[in-house]
């Protein structure tokens, strides 16, 4: 919670690990960093993972592909296909450049990520897992709560989408509420009304970010005045 205090004022979130440090001040502060940015890479595995594999489903099975690319959906398919296994294949020097223009500081940390112990990390990748279904579901019950229930179960792969297209604008959390709308009336406005869309997402970015990031501002007060 104290993260989110700062990380909500911070593009990308990038404060965040400032505000876990000022309350974990018995942890040494490349602890703070380096179990702060592991949390990143399995957020971000899910995020980019699940919402490709989603993305590469509506082109490939949903008319909404075809309306998208303006293309056959199997040419948009077979073009997402080439992409990923590009991207796959290079990954490797894809890092090597970019240690060249990253910060040592940055390579350093992510250089200390590597002795997490493989059978602890796997548990952090299980639960940034459900950390991402809790969010899928609960934006999905949003949508359907403030649209009567007419959004079709099978929009559900639209989610994993919205939130991939939502994570490439590199914004503070506090003004992200904007994109979020944005990205999703593209992705629901054929089923859903602009109000629903409006109150469904201004209803979760409130419940997730602002909510705990004020809370994480009332502890970090507090503890600000106990330790005076």
């Amino acid at each position: 919670l104290g993260g989110m205090a700062i990380s909500n004022f911070t593009p990308a979130r990038t404060g965040e690990y400032i505000g876990r440090g000022l309350l974990l001040k018995s942890v040494h502060p490349i602890k703070v960093v380096v179990a702060t940015v592991a949390g990143k890479i399995a957020q971000v595995m899910m995020t980019y993972g699940i919402g490709l594999c989603s993305l590469l489903y509506v082109f490939s099975f949903t008319e909404l592909g075809n309306s998208w690319s303006g293309i056959d959906r199997y040419w948009s398919t077979g073009l997402i296909l080439v992409g990923i296994l590009l991207f796959l294949l290079n990954i490797k020097n894809i890092l090597r450049l970019l240690k060249k223009y990253l910060p040592k500081k940055i390579m350093k940390t992510v250089s200390l990520i590597k002795r997490y112990d493989r059978q602890l990390y796997l548990s952090v990748v299980a639960l940034a897992f459900l950390r991402y279904l809790a969010f899928s579901v609960q934006f999905y019950l949003l949508l359907q709560l403030f649209s009567g229930g007419s959004l079709p179960v099978l929009a559900l792969v639209l989610i994993p989408v919205a939130y991939l297209m939502q994570s490439v604008a590199p914004v503070p959390a506090i003004s992200d509420v904007g994109v979020r709308i944005a990205v999703s009336t593209l992705l629901f406005g054929a089923y859903l009304s602009d109000i629903a869309i409006l109150q469904s997402v201004t209803c979760l970015w409130f419940i997730n970010l602002i909510l705990p990031g004020l809370l994480g501002t009332v502890y970090l007060v507090f503890s600000s005045f106990r330790n005076k």
